[in-house]
């Protein structure tokens, strides 16, 4: 009864732990996502489109990197909107197309969010 016990605990805390790193890595993501969307919304904003450019490049960089992880994560679909948008979003910047640019990182946004939100560790997300 005591090893059943102690194994029952041991599977429990590594399945919260492989949890927990999950939550972490997506989480991680997102964050820096999100931190490289702000920048180049401000670069454009400033004017200074060629940096903005290079952010971009840099957050579609970071979402292809971290692709491999996220695709065990979170939904294939969802990862895919992020990306497509923010490809969309590099040429709405290049266009000088400034309100479809502004159009397209929010929806770079909404679908950082919607991941974070969809895979967060809540009642309401086990099924």
């Amino acid at each position: 009864m005591r090893r059943t016990l102690i194994l029952t605990l041991a599977v429990l805390a590594c399945a919260l732990a492989v949890c927990w790193a999950a939550q972490a890595t997506l989480n991680g993501t997102v964050e820096q996502a999100r931190r490289l969307h702000a920048q180049a919304l401000l670069a454009e904003n400033t004017g200074d489109r060629e940096r903005a450019g290079e952010l971009l490049v840099q957050l579609a960089q970071l979402w292809q990197d971290r692709a491999g992880a996220l695709e065990m994560l979170a939904s294939h679909d969802a990862l895919h909107d992020v990306s497509a948008a923010i490809a969309e979003a590099k040429i709405c910047l290049e266009c000088r197309d400034h309100d479809d640019f502004l159009r397209t990182m929010s929806t770079v946004e909404m679908g950082l969010g919607h991941l974070k939100d969809e895979e967060a560790v809540r009642w309401e997300n086990l099924y």
